[in-house]
């Protein structure tokens, strides 16, 4: 019974890694864009807090 656990466990894995490493390939450009506005978001934000709100 635990053999049949950790073989689900291992095929589970396996199949995950492999679509999550398909979908990041199509998406890897769009997840750089939204991380580069969240970056600039975040500067912004410390920008004006170091800077007194102006």
């Amino acid at each position: 019974m635990l053999w049949w656990i950790i073989g689900i466990a291992v095929v589970f894995g396996i199949l995950s890694g492999l679509l999550r490493r398909k979908f990041s390939q199509n998406t890897f450009e769009a997840g750089n864009q939204h991380e580069r506005q969240l970056q600039e978001e975040e500067r912004v934000k410390a920008s004006s807090w170091f800077n007194g709100g102006q």
